[in-house]
Parts: C-alpha cells; structure tokens; sequence
C-alpha cells in the first residue's frame, strides 16, 4: 500500500504505508499475543490496543501490553524514519480512549541518520533467541549505547553484574515462576498462546518454542513444549551465562509503560546490530510480590518493566509466526 497526501508539515510525497504497519507488527510481545491494532488514517499510523489479545491472569494491569505498543510505536517510527521523513509521536491521543496509545504522524523531509537506518534495517532480522547465551561478548561499549539508548526513552538500563544480586534475581524468578505454575488459571492462558495460538498468527507453535528446559537451564524456567519427554537424551545444555539486563522507569502508569517499551525495543535492535541475542526473563516482573522486590533490589525509586538476557548468538533463530497487517485507509 502506498499513499501521496497531506503531512503534518502541509508536504506531498509517496510513503509506503505497508512498510510502515508491517514494521510496527514486528515489535515482540509477551505469548506474541501482538496486542495490537496498527491503523493508517489521516497521514499518521495510529497504534490501538486489542483487548481480545490481552493476557488476563500473567498481565492484569495491561503493563506488558503497552510494552508491546511501545515497541511496535518505536518500529513505525524508524521506519517512517528510513523514509526519509519525520515522525512525530504523541502518547495516549485521546483521553477518553484508554486502548488509544499512541499517533506516528508523517512530517515533512527528514534524511534519516546511519544509526537510524541501522536500527531499521534491523526490525526484521530481530529474534527472541531462547538458547543459552554468552553475556562476555557484551562489553563495555555496547553496554553504553544501551544505557544510553534507554535514556532517550526516559529509561534505565541497569545491568546485574554482582553475585549477590544475579544470585538474588535468580530466587526471585524461579519463585514467580513457581508461583506462576501453581496457578491452573495461568497454565491455562499459557496453553491458549503457546502450542495452539488463536489461528491468526498469533501465539508461539511448539515446533518452533524450544523443547522443556533442564534444571541446570538458569535463566530458562518456562516450559515451551510441555509435551516434550523429560526423559529424552539430549547432550548437555550449552552454559546459559547472560548479561542480565533491567530496564526501569521512574513512574509506573500507562505513559511510563509506553516509553519503556520505545525505549526496549530500541535496546533489542542496537543488540540486533551489534550481533547479540536477547531474550525475556519475564517471571519476575509478572509477579506483583517479585517485581516489589525487584524494584528494592533496585535501590526503591525505580520500577522494573522488562528483565532481559543478552549475549552471543550461537545459532539461527526462524521468524514467529506473525498476523496479517491491512490496515485502516
């Protein structure tokens, strides 16, 4: 789909809208419900959200869901910016439409930056990489451009490095976890989305989640093939040993969630770019228990929103499945 009409800066040109909606559809989502309704009208992609793929019982204040808008809001955005025009975002347009979250609205000619069309160019080639993974290769200067890329969005990047804490953000997940898989409801959330989906590419398929964890997997609770056989002979697990990454806000409302998932998504490409994988320890923030003690780990004044591992990518990861984007003309 492509268009020629009116900007917010009164200019004329050919956009390729498709491009857009699709790059928004790429941003990751917790189950890859893709919470998401991606909408062009008006010269501006609006991002609303779809109560239908919320997760009730693992997210019900919608915190991960407008993590997820976020991410998709920062993939329009380099998009439109890799077309060489500004973007203007507003968060939460509409007062009175809480699903409403945000407007990336065309402007006039803009040369996007080589950290821009980095950044772009990496949307489609960003995985969750669910394999052990190496956290020496993130150094110094990465870690850097995190921190700083998680600024820009009104974030913290904060890396768990001490023993004492990666050993205190362990209890702390496989606790949530525990709990977690105690609780019938959220088991059955989970089989909704992993190994069934709703039949429109959403969800995660069994073939492509990898198979049930072993217990010396540290970072790697969540059983993504339930069905796998716990006695199978598999060789040893590879040592799962990643930088540990907390990303916080110092607020914790709707605007907050919105920024940090700009700000996360930002943090997965720069890592796309740099040649690292990442994936979620999500347990711990999805407990409201954990995530308090989370966030006194932290030090108190800040509110932890995403747990994530990095390291070395060690193997090929294939695309999840994804939904159709028409849009909205």
């Amino acid at each position: 789909m492509s268009t020629r009409g009116p900007t917010l800066d009164g200019a004329l040109g050919g956009l390729d809208v498709a491009a857009l909606l699709a790059a928004g559809a790429l941003a990751p989502s917790s189950h890859n419900a893709q919470p998401w309704d991606l909408r062009w009208r008006g010269g501006a992609v609006e991002v609303h959200a779809d109560p239908a793929r919320a997760l009730p019982v693992c997210d019900p204040g919608h915190r991960e869901l407008r993590l997820a808008c976020g991410a998709a809001t920062a993939n329009v955005r380099l998009a439109l910016r890799a077309q060489g025009r500004r973007a203007h975002v507003r968060l939460l347009p509409d007062p009175d439409d809480p699903w409403f979250l945000a407007t990336i609205t065309v402007g006039g000619p803009l040369p996007a930056t080589s950290a821009e069309e980095a950044l772009a160019h990496a949307i489609p080639r960003r995985r969750t990489d669910r394999s052990p993974l190496a956290g020496d290769g993130v150094g110094p200067r990465v870690r850097e451009e995190i921190r700083r890329a998680a600024q820009r969005g009104r974030s913290w990047a904060i890396f768990v490095d001490g023993v004492p804490e990666r050993r205190a953000l362990r209890e702390l997940t496989v606790r949530a976890h525990e709990r977690q898989q105690s609780d019938p409801a959220f088991r059955a959330e989970w089989d909704r989305w992993v190994g069934g989906g709703d039949g429109d590419g959403a969800g995660l398929p069994r073939e492509l989640a990898r198979r049930a964890p072993r217990p010396d997997c540290t970072w790697r609770l969540r059983d993504f093939a339930a069905s796998a056989d716990p006695d199978d002979e598999r060789p040893p697990a590879a040592p799962d040993d990643p930088a540990l990454l907390v990303l916080a806000t110092t607020l914790d409302q709707p605007i907050a969630h919105l920024d940090a998932g700009q700000a996360l998504q930002h943090v997965l490409l720069l890592a796309t770019v740099s040649g690292l994988a990442a994936s979620f320890v999500a347990p711990p923030v999805e407990v409201g228990e954990t995530r308090a003690e989370l966030r006194r780990l932290l030090g108190g004044a800040l509110w932890p929103q995403v747990v994530l591992r990095l390291g070395v990518r060690r193997r090929a990861v294939p695309p999840p499945p994804r939904r159709r984007t028409d849009g909205t003309c």
